[in-house]
């Protein structure tokens, strides 16, 4: 009975359900600890993928920043380059070259990352071309480099720094015209090709129904909504993007690619004596016949001339207005700002080579330094396309890296601009229905509106308004009456140019992979 007792017990147990919340609880909480240590761990991996990717972008954002530093104390050494003096500092002191390299600067802070450069030694093997550049950037332990690929071209200008003709300063005195000073003449044969109508060295926004018809490039992201569209090549910075929006679009036949490209700034290629020997007496207003010498030599039609008006030798400002027409004939001007409305036009006159340097926006007390607005103009008359001819304008802006400073265009249907715009460190803006000619540079591109960039078929740079293959001339860079140290904003030629000397200007930019070993070059896997 005993056993049959026992026996029975235990088949009810076996039958019943009781005891089984514990193990089923035990083993539910070893399931979710399970579950969220994966999904801990996948956070850990995502956060460090995160980092890295951060560090990554910042890196190379620094190598680039890198390169543009090397690349403006190149533009600043240049001229002491040599096979007896192979390597330049920093600073322009002589350094000695090790295994075809030149030493590497000691690591520059930049926020959260560092750079550091190297060139390789002037006349050593670099591939095929002239000079090499190695930049490594660095940021949160992750380490990018970046090559830059070199020619050597000769100058294209004169390059004995003495403009043919004309004279006066840059500030509130006109001095004499004197042979041989302030005006363009010879060197202005042939041209080259433009592959970019319209660059924003940091980022290019296009809306409304901007019309471009030429190659764009920037070193940051380009920007299209609404009906903007691009018919030509599109370049984005490394690690960039063209973001798109709308029915903005490429025409079909185009590429799109990733590089970076320096802007030579405009000291580079300034004459050096720009502020004391232009064609600003030119448009001095007479206080009686050719007193002082050359006034009013430039023509003004529809306006009246006044100490002020068309020019303000006070301030260094041409303006125009109502119906009025300015017509230059000379060569170099030396100015802080242009402000035209009404229906003012400035014609660059047949036969005449004009360029506009523009003074820092800290002298000139000015951040508008191009103003046009209404149904302004600028034309040139030895712009003719149909015969091959494609002489325009230059407006050249050193603008400030500090101080904010813009352009600012607009204009009607009817209106056709033709220049040359060049302004590194200056935002543009550009709104209205106008059609430019040319080509349009600058920090900032923002354009609007119904208006239009194109070049014509055939449309060649004259040298003198190309600022990757100019040489003016003139020295070290250390004259000039605007003051600052060398390569400064506001000092004319600030960083001096090659004068007779070679010009190196940039052919390729790649990225490199890996770490070179200690006995690999600095270029490896470039």
């Amino acid at each position: 009975m005993m056993f049959d007792s026992i026996a029975a017990r235990l088949r009810s147990l076996v039958r019943s359900e009781h005891g089984m919340a514990l193990p089923t609880a035990l083993f539910a909480m070893i399931a979710s600890v399970g579950l969220a240590s994966a999904a801990v761990v996948s956070s850990v991996d995502v956060q460090r993928g995160t980092k890295r990717d951060s560090g990554s972008k910042t890196a190379i954002a620094a190598a680039d920043a890198g390169a543009s530093v090397a690349r403006m104390r190149l533009i600043r050494h240049q001229a002491g380059l040599s096979e007896e003096n192979p390597c330049i500092g920093p600073n322009g002191e002589a350094q000695t070259a090790s295994e075809g390299w030149c030493p590497a600067t000691e690591p520059v802070s930049i926020g959260n990352a560092t750079y550091t450069y190297r060139f390789s030694a002037y006349g050593s093997a670099c591939g095929d071309r002239a000079l090499c550049l190695v930049a490594t950037g660095s940021a949160g332990g992750v380490s990018r480099r970046i090559e830059i690929t070199f020619d050597e071209n000769s100058p294209t200008g004169s390059g004995d720094g003495e403009p043919d003709e004309g004279g006066g300063d840059g500030g509130g005195s006109e001095s004499e015209p004197t042979e041989g000073s302030g005006e363009a003449g010879a060197g202005w044969e042939g041209g080259v090709a433009v592959d970019e109508g319209l660059i924003g060295e940091d980022e290019i926004v296009l809306s409304g129904n901007a019309d471009i018809r030429t190659g764009v490039g920037t070193n940051g992201n380009l920007v299209t909504s609404g009906n903007a569209s691009v018919c030509g090549d599109i370049r984005v910075g490394v690690g960039k993007k063209w973001s798109k929006s709308g029915n903005a679009s490429q025409c079909s036949g185009y590429a799109e690619t990733e590089a970076n490209q320096v802007l030579p700034p405009v000291s580079s290629f300034m004459p050096t004596d720009i502020a004391t020997d232009n064609s600003n007496y030119r448009l001095v207003h007479c206080v009686s016949a050719d007193n002082p010498v050359g006034c009013e030599t430039d023509s003004y039609q529809g306006g009246k001339w006044t100490d002020t008006t068309p020019w303000n030798p006070a301030t260094r400002s041409i303006s125009a207005s109502g119906n009025t027409t300015l017509t230059f004939s000379g060569g170099d001007y030396w100015i802080c700002s242009i402000k035209l409305s009404g229906n003012s036009e400035i014609i660059m006159a047949e036969g005449a080579h004009v360029r506009f340097f523009f003074d820092t926006p800290e002298h000139c007390n000015d951040s508008t330094q191009i103003s046009m607005s209404g149904n302004n103009r600028i034309a040139a008359t030895g712009y003719q396309p149909d015969d091959e001819q494609f002489d325009m304008p230059g407006f050249f802006l050193l603008g400030s890296p500090t101080t904010t400073s813009s352009i600012n265009l607009s204009g009607n249907h009817s209106t056709t601009n033709e220049f040359i715009i060049y302004a590194p460190n200056t935002n543009i803006n550009i709104s209205g229905n106008a059609t430019h000619k040319g080509i349009v540079a600058g920090k900032y591109v923002a354009m609007s509106g119904n208006g239009k960039i194109e070049n014509d078929a055939g449309f060649l740079l004259q040298p003198e308004l190309d600022p990757w293959h100019t040489s003016s001339g003139g020295g070290s860079g250390s004259g000039g009456s605007s003051g600052g140290g060398e390569g400064e904003p506001g000092e004319p030629g600030g960083g001096g140019s090659t004068g007779d000397g070679a010009v190196f200007i940039p052919h390729g930019y790649v990225e490199c992979t890996g770490v070179p070993s200690g006995s690999e070059a600095p270029n490896a896997d470039c």
